[in-house]
Order: structure tokens, then C-alpha cells, then sequence
């Protein structure tokens, strides 16, 4: 705010790369210092790269340093599309994933009930403190921003296209987010500890790609999660959603997400 005062435009600017607006150029509202003027600015405005990219990891360096350690285990999720019956769904490893609202996960692990991991896609992380890796890769000319629930994760390796064993990743101080870009035809490479018993979704944070199914649960230290608990809300707040589903007659027509 350190320009004369005047009247400017004040921009709001689609990344057309990611998504079409009719409109792209002119989402703009003005800013006036004068609340009487009535002119139109004549600010122009500033050139931009439109890609869906992250910032480079070579200039993300976090000032606390932190360091990843090697995978104790580690998982490949390729990003596919796909339609069934006239229903385009996203997959994640060929599993394209569904909510079960009136048996959720958390209530199914409180009550250990055995068949939890096969209701949707859920992936098992019962050793306190390893190290995690996810590979998360498409060879489609599309990005995706995944979003992890319950940790920030080490970003260790991000680029266009294939990923391979031989990929540099970076250990030493990387980047730490809760959402990074899977970029266009390409790899992203996270990472981090088991240190939050938990249910977590790991999602595309573009909506309608959830709504159709891009999404996996990662059930963390399964035994610790009962005690964390408070079952009386968990227990009322099932038995309030069957009342209006009763009511309502609600039906799901997406993932549920």
C-alpha cells in the first residue's frame, strides 16, 4: 500500500489451466481511496505463469529444520479415471473409495469390528512412529492438489513424468505442507511418522474429484484409537444422522465425502 491514492483495480484471477472461466479477465472489483470518485482505474493488469504448479521445492526451505528418514514402509497409489455405469469415479490404486454413513470407520474400529478395511479404501498403519512413504502418480495431463487430514507431511520429491527407484528425494530439511500438487503427468513423493492414532482422509481438494471418489483412509495405530474416543458423542451423533436419514429420506449419489 505504498502507491499514490487512486483508484485500482483489484483482480481476482483464474488459473485457466485448472479450470475454464468464461469470464477469466474480468473478475475484478475496484478499490477507491476517494469513496466519491466514480472513474474506472486505469491499473492494468500484471503478467502471470498460469500453470497449476507448486512453488519449486528449491525455494521452499523450512525454517525449522526437519529432516525425513528413510520408509519403514511405503505405498504406490496411481491416479486413474474411469466411468461405471455412465458414472465417472476416480481411483487411487484401482480403488475408487465410498463412505459408509451410517457405519463409520472410527465407530467400526471402536467396536473392532474385523471387516473395517474392506468396506472402502483403507490403508493400515499399525506401527507407532515409522516412517511412511506415499507415491502418488498420474500419467494423465491433469494436477491434483492431495490434501492429507491429521499430519503435515515432507514433501520429497514433486516433477513431471515417471516416477522410478532411482528418483533423487529430499531428505534433509524438504518442504512440510498438508497439501501439495500432484503435478500434470507426474509423481509427487510425501512422507511422514506415525505419531497420530487416528482415521485420516487422504483426498484430491479439487471437490467434485472427491465427490467421485478420489480419496483412501489411512487408519493409524488402530489399537490406541478406542481409548482416544469420547463414545458418547460419537454414539449420539450416529443416532441423530439415522434419525434424520429416517426422516429425510437422504440418498447418497457420490462417495459421500
Amino acid at each position: 500500500m505504498n502507491q499514490t491514492a487512486a483508484d485500482y483495480w483489484i483482480r481476482a484471477i483464474p488459473q485457466t489451466f485448472c479450470s475454464d472461466n468464461d469470464n477469466a479477465n474480468d473478475i475484478k472489483g475496484i478499490l477507491r481511496y476517494d469513496s466519491t470518485s466514480t472513474t474506472d482505474p486505469e491499473t492494468s493488469a500484471y503478467t502471470y505463469d498460469d500453470n497449476c504448479d507448486d512453488e519449486d521445492m528449491s525455494s521452499l526451505t523450512p525454517f525449522l529444520e526437519m529432516d525425513a528418514a528413510d520408509q519403514t514402509t511405503s505405498d504406490d497409489e496411481p491416479i486413474t479415471v474411469g466411468r461405471s455405469n455412465n458414472v465417472f469415479k476416480w481411483y487411487m490404486a484401482v480403488t475408487t473409495f465410498e463412505v459408509e454413513w451410517e457405519d463409520p470407520t472410527l465407530l467400526q474400529v471402536y467396536s473392532a469390528a474385523a471387516n473395517y478395511t474392506t468396506s472402502s479404501h483403507v490403508i493400515e498403519l499399525d506401527t507407532a512412529d515409522e516412517w511412511v512413504y506415499f507415491i502418488i502418480s498420474t500419467t494423465q495431463g491433469l494436477p491434483h492438489p492431495i490434501h492429507l487430514h491429521g499430519h503435515d507431511f515432507y514433501i520429497l520429491a514433486q516433477d513431471t513424468g515417471t516416477y522410478s527407484s532411482s528418483t533423487t528425494l529430499q531428505l534433509t530439511n524438504p518442504p512440510r505442507r498438508d497439501t501439495a500438487m500432484l503435478p500434470a503427468s507426474g509423481y509427487l513423493v510425501i512422507a511422514f511418522q506415525t505419531d497420530n492414532p487416528g482415521a485420516w482422509l487422504m483426498h484430491c481438494h479439487i471437490g467434485w474429484h472427491t465427490s467421485e471418489g478420489f480419496a483412501l483412509q489411512l487408519v493409524e495405530r488402530a489399537s490406541e484409537i478406542p481409548a482416544l474416543i469420547d463414545f458418547q458423542s460419537l454414539n449420539s451423533t450416529c443416532a441423530a444422522w439415522d434419525t434424520y436419514v429416517a426422516s429425510s429420506g437422504v440418498e447418497r449419489d457420490d462417495s459421500g465425502v
